[in-house]
């Protein structure tokens, strides 16, 4: 019993070791190739992932909360500049309310907990941007985003848009009156004077989506180009792995490659 006790500690750290030596041969990899500046992910799949783990759906969240600190650190040490991610739509709010508090619930303690020290907002000196119809969220909430934003203000390094009472319609309509009000004459209106007007300015070079679901839900159609691939991932969002990033980047290498040689090739 010794013996085979001995047996599975020992194949237990080299199987420790040889993952997290092809983690970081993968992340070394992907580091020589182009990266993408902006990334976009509709977390799918939590509530999915709790009824088939005969979980409740809290856990089922929770789960998808530790997945996503975990997949940020990655995607930001691989050089990735800006991260958005869709936490709560305009339309949750039709969820049965149990729902909607747990998820607020644990958006509360998640903004709280994730600037702290030795995070990846430490690590990769990332400045926190909360983005949506704020004015919807109760007292509680709002603090806390209040604390989020104010404490990563300064912060230089990386960016992270957590979009929350959010869809793009709503974004693109609230740019327009403001672009109105600013412009003051509707013919003085250009399509960048509608983009500075945005939650979000830049343009998403890749738009990730968890458990299978082919659609967009609403989620940054201002900012999607023509050049924007959406990758669309089986597993539940609980469940996507640093793997699962490192695949979906090296498609989005080989595709950008192409898109180069190809553009090149058109001016020869």
């Amino acid at each position: 019993m010794v013996d085979a006790m001995i047996f599975i500690h020992l194949f237990y750290r080299i199987l420790t070791s040889l993952l997290l030596y092809i983690n970081d041969f993968i992340t070394e990899t992907l580091k020589e190739g182009p990266i993408p500046r902006h990334v976009a992910f509709i977390m799918d799949g939590n509530r999915r992932y709790a009824k088939q783990n005969s979980v409740t759906v809290a856990e089922g969240h929770s789960a998808g909360a530790s997945t996503l600190k975990q997949n940020l650190d990655q995607c930001f040490t691989l050089g990735i500049e800006v991260i958005s991610l869709y936490a709560f739509s305009l339309e949750n709010f039709k969820r049965p309310q149990e729902q909607v508090d747990t998820l607020m619930r644990l958006l509360e303690s998640s903004l709280l907990q994730i600037h702290g020290p030795n995070t990846f907002v430490e690590k990769h000196d990332v400045q926190i941007r909360v983005v949506g119809r704020l004015e919807l969220l109760d007292e509680n909430v709002l603090s806390a985003i209040a604390r989020t934003m104010d404490a990563t203000k300064d912060n230089k390094g990386k960016v992270l848009n957590i979009c929350v009472a959010y869809t793009g319609r709503d974004e693109i309509a609230t740019a327009i009156r403001d672009t109105v009000f600013g412009c003051g004459s509707p013919a003085k209106i250009k399509e960048s004077s509608l983009t500075d007007n945005m939650f979000m300015e830049v343009p998403v070079d890749l738009m990730i989506r968890t458990s299978g679901v082919y659609r967009l839900s609403d989620f940054m159609l201002w900012q999607c180009h023509q050049y924007t691939p959406i990758e669309v991932v089986e597993r539940n969002w609980p469940d996507f792995g640093k793997v699962d990033m490192g695949v979906i980047l090296l498609r989005w290498q080989r595709r950008r490659n192409r898109v180069l040689i190809s553009s090149t090739e058109g001016h020869i």
